[in-house]
């Protein structure tokens, strides 16, 4: 067999509401990719790679939770999605937190975060999930260092940001803490998204003041 049902190729693409399908199947119709006889059920197997190329590049595909929707809203041909297929949050709330953070950064033109806390674990995953834009560094919580180790990441960070809620010692804060630095943020929640958003509102904040 060398067709499949286009539902299905849209179903791929976590399109499956029957108003953004028939969106969707006019722009493969206007695009050539499909031909347009209403009771076209079917696409070519060799066209599918062209079909989702078509899609992708015509609409912006989101879940329209949170910020994926105000996003969605401002832009072009946004079609709503299942969360795991939204092309901004990939379904995960600490990657739409981080976009944000990203957007936030951006807007006040400043990139690099310093992180006093967290563990291992945290650090990869704020790595691995964070967009580009970011610069990251990190100070294990729990190992007393140098002060000239301290002195160099409060003069690289643009932003600091002292995880309370995670493994941090007194002995390690107190090279940040009470220092009457506007860059630095105390955020009291554990998770990414917490850290995220802790950092948005200081930014805001700031930008108010």
């Amino acid at each position: 067999m060398n067709d499949i049902p286009i539902a299905r190729v849209l179903e791929g693409l976590g399109i499956t509401n029957p108003a953004d399908q028939q969106a969707a199947r006019e722009v493969l119709v206007q695009a050539g990719v499909i031909s347009s006889r209403p009771n076209r059920a079917n696409i070519a197997l060799n066209k599918v790679g062209q079909a989702r190329d078509t899609l992708w590049n015509a609409f912006l595909l989101h879940c329209g939770s949170g910020g994926c929707r105000q996003k969605a809203t401002a832009a072009r041909s946004p079609l709503l999605v299942e969360r795991s297929y939204c092309r901004l949050c990939g379904g995960s709330n600490d990657r739409a937190a981080l976009n944000d953070l990203a957007e936030q950064m951006g807007a006040a033109r400043i990139g690099r975060i310093l992180v006093v806390g967290g563990t291992e674990t945290k650090y990869r995953e704020i790595l691995e999930t964070s967009p580009p834009g970011i610069e990251w560094r990190f100070v294990d919580g729990q190992t007393a260092r140098h002060e000239r180790y301290y002195r160099t990441n409060r003069n690289w960070a643009q932003v600091i940001v002292l995880w309370s809620s995670t493994p941090l010692g007194h002995k390690v804060s107190s090279h940040f803490d009470g220092k009457g630095d506007s860059r630095t943020v105390t955020v009291s929640r554990r998770g990414i998204t917490a850290l995220a958003n802790g950092v948005i509102c200081h930014l805001r904040a700031g930008q108010r003041s």
